[in-house]
């Protein structure tokens, strides 16, 4: 038999065993002395149980037996107690203070003990958090894979383009060369390759010795009286006189002494140098009559005193003639 037993102190149930009954006993929560009642069920060992109060009595799950072979729903499935059982007169007897039960933790009261096995409503629970959380992963990687519509239309875009520039580029081509096609151009190229690298550079040396000789051969040698130079001004009314042709010619035409004839040109200072033919500048000593003539070959009037004119070997030869 077990007596059941209200404390009014704490409002604890206290499961207590029949022989107890009659005596002296504390309450093992708030330490209260009170008598034992005598027996009014049947039950073995003692149990402390809180009070329900409110919604939560409504709410309390039937004691159930949890030795049936059945699977019952998570809330159903009635708690295993985690301690020992608890005698209050073993606590009287001994004289130490017992432990005060402490509360059950919601993380304890919802773990499955060993000796059990899980309820159907407790393994789909699990299969469904399971694969929430095997989807969530995969959907955020979809929506950040997935492109919008504007990246689409752009990626088709460039592809048409660069198809597009593939097929232009392939059209304009030039065809495929047969083997022998290739071959000639090979050959081609390598006889390019020569006449830049070796024959334009032996021709050009060629034509540079060639053209050296022919100046060296067809030189004109100068193997008569030795010259002296002969320079001057033209002037009239005090201002130069350019384009005057001036003509140092010999005294007495078929003499032996004047055999040579010096010219020149005034430039626009109206100046002159005499030269007896090209490259040689200067006219041989001795006397000479004097001719100008203008740019059309109209003969000037020279100045009586300016006729004849003397180049001295031995002084400057420096002459002005004034119009």
């Amino acid at each position: 038999m077990t007596i059941r037993f209200t404390c009014p102190g704490c409002e604890s149930v206290l499961k207590i065993k029949d022989e107890k009954a009659g005596t002296d006993a504390k309450c093992p929560k708030c330490k209260r002395p009170f008598v034992v009642p005598q027996p009014e069920d049947d039950d073995d060992g003692i149990e402390i149980e809180a009070a329900p109060s409110g919604k939560a009595a409504a709410a309390a799950p039937a004691d159930l037996p949890i030795d049936l072979p059945v699977d019952m729903p998570i809330e159903l499935t009635p708690e295993v107690p985690a301690g020992e059982e608890f005698d209050p007169a073993d606590v009287l007897n001994s004289g130490r203070p017992a432990a005060r039960a402490s509360a059950p933790s919601p993380a304890a009261s919802q773990s499955v003990p060993p000796d059990r096995r899980p309820s159907i409503a407790e393994l789909m629970k699990d299969y469904e958090s399971t694969k929430k959380k095997d989807k969530s992963p995969k959907k955020a990687e979809s929506a950040k894979s997935a492109p919008s519509a504007a990246e689409t239309t752009s990626s088709a875009a460039d592809v048409l383009a660069r198809s597009y520039q593939q097929k232009r580029d392939a059209a304009s081509a030039p065809p495929p060369l047969s083997r022998t096609d290739a071959r000639a151009a090979e050959q081609r190229a390598v006889a390019i390759e020569f006449v830049k690298s070796r024959l334009l550079p032996g021709l050009a040396a060629f034509f540079v010795v060639a053209w050296g000789y022919s100046w060296y051969m067809n030189r004109e040698i100068y193997d008569g009286p030795p010259l002296f130079e002969v320079s001057g001004v033209v002037t009239k009314s005090g201002q130069p006189l350019a384009g005057v042709r001036v003509e140092f010619g010999p005294e007495a035409p078929g003499s032996e002494d004047q055999v040579l004839q010096a010219s020149a040109i005034t430039d626009e200072q109206g100046r002159f140098r005499l030269s007896a033919f090209a490259g040689q500048y200067g006219a041989p000593a001795g006397n000479y009559v004097v001719g100008l003539s203008d740019q059309s070959g109209v003969p000037l009037q020279v100045p009586e005193d300016d006729v004849r004119k003397t180049v001295s070997d031995t002084a400057p030869n420096e002459f002005e003639f004034k119009l």
